[in-house]
C-alpha cells in the first residue's frame, strides 16, 4: 500500500494542483433494513468521463457513472448493479472509480461489514 501522506505532501499537492476540487466522501443511499441502494459523491473529478466498479460478496461489474449534477455531485445507483435491487451490505461495499484512459481502479468508498450499524446511512 501506499505511505501515509503527510500534510507537506499534500500541501505540496494543493500548490502544484490549484484548480483541482473534490470530495469523494460517501453519502450512503439506505434502500430499507436489509440494503444500500447506492451511494452519491458530493463533488467528483470533471476531467473524464469516469465508471464505477461496485463489489460486494462478488463483483458487480463495471457502468458509466451518471451525470454530474450541476453542483459537481454525481451518484452510483447499485439497483443498475443488481437487477433492480440494491445491494445487501453485510459483506461490505466498495466502489472503484475507473479511470477511461487506462482502465485503473481506484477505491473512492467502502462500507464495512459492520459500519452500518455504526454510522446513519443514509442522513
Amino acid at each position: 500500500m501506499f505511505a501515509p501522506l503527510t500534510t507537506a505532501t499534500i500541501f505540496a499537492l494543493v500548490w502544484t494542483q490549484t484548480k483541482i476540487c473534490f470530495d469523494y466522501t460517501p453519502d450512503w443511499i439506505d434502500g430499507g433494513p436489509r440494503y444500500i441502494n447506492g451511494v452519491v459523491f458530493p463533488k467528483v473529478l470533471t476531467d473524464k468521463n469516469y465508471s464505477y466498479r461496485v463489489e460486494s460478496d462478488r463483483d458487480y461489474g463495471v457502468r458509466a457513472g451518471y451525470q454530474v449534477q450541476a453542483d459537481g455531485s454525481q451518484k452510483v445507483n447499485f439497483l443498475d448493479y443488481n437487477y433492480g435491487l440494491g445491494i445487501e451490505p453485510y459483506r461490505g461495499i466498495k466502489v472503484y472509480v475507473v479511470d477511461p484512459d487506462d482502465g485503473k481502479n481506484y477505491l473512492v468508498a467502502e462500507l464495512e461489514m459492520d459500519q452500518r450499524e455504526r454510522c446513519a446511512v443514509g442522513d
